[in-house]
């Protein structure tokens, strides 16, 4: 899925270390004139970026402050509660006991039970417990918890181009029907590319047809 493109992108880059005073690759494309800036922000600018998926990250515009990222994700109305994050959201950072977010990162994964735990990818961070975490001038893999955390923000990835079906039902005597079903967008097939036609449907999958039925009437409906 295309988040865990700006995933695998962060990974990729495990184990960066500035250059310098905060002098970094990241500042090379970001800009002129950044470089020597604390850069968490900029080494997800980048990430998104590299993943094609700049309009996820501010709406495609460049920002590496902590604080006014958060505040756009607020106003877009694309943050959830601290219980509910999950892979692939920006998770906000401060490490003093302030409530303003100070440093960001990508969740990777999750623990909710017995107690929140993220793994989190970050830049400008140290590779292990000592040092400064929001400063640390490197690009690492962190386990993150909850009494550090001011807010996660859930950026909206593009939606995967759903495979079409492959014509397994040519000869068959609904293939009419099927083909409407696939044109309004109310059934897509299965991951290999097939509609297995004549295959019993479950619980699960008569529910999600049954909600864009439902999305289909509301906007013909206004």
């Amino acid at each position: 899925m295309p988040a865990n493109d700006v995933i695998r992108v962060e990974v990729s880059q495990l184990g960066y270390t500035e250059t310098g005073n905060n002098r970094v690759k990241y500042w090379d494309d970001y800009g002129a004139g950044w470089q020597g800036q604390p850069w968490c922000g900029a080494f997800q600018w980048w990430c998104f970026t590299k993943a094609d998926e700049s309009m996820a990250f501010f709406g495609g515009a460049k920002t590496a402050s902590c604080g006014v990222l958060w505040r756009w994700y607020k106003e877009q109305g694309q943050t959830v509660p601290v219980d509910e994050v999950q892979p692939a959201d920006l998770v906000f950072y401060n490490f003093h006991g302030g409530t303003q977010p100070e440093h960001v990162g990508l969740a990777e994964s999750v623990t909710h039970w017995p107690m929140l735990e993220i793994t989190s990818l970050e830049g400008n961070t140290s590779p292990g417990l000592e040092g400064s975490q929001d400063n640390g001038g490197c690009v690492a893999r962190k386990i993150r918890y909850r009494g550090q955390i001011v807010g996660v923000a859930r950026p909206k990835y593009k939606e995967e181009e759903p495979m079409l079906p492959e014509n397994d039902y040519e000869s068959h005597w609904a293939r009419d029907e099927i083909d409407r079903v696939i044109e309004r967008g109310l059934m897509k097939g299965y991951p290999d590319g097939t509609f297995k036609p004549d295959k019993p449907i479950t619980r699960a999958e008569l529910a999600v047809v049954l909600n864009r039925v439902y999305d289909l009437l509301e906007v013909k409906n206004g």
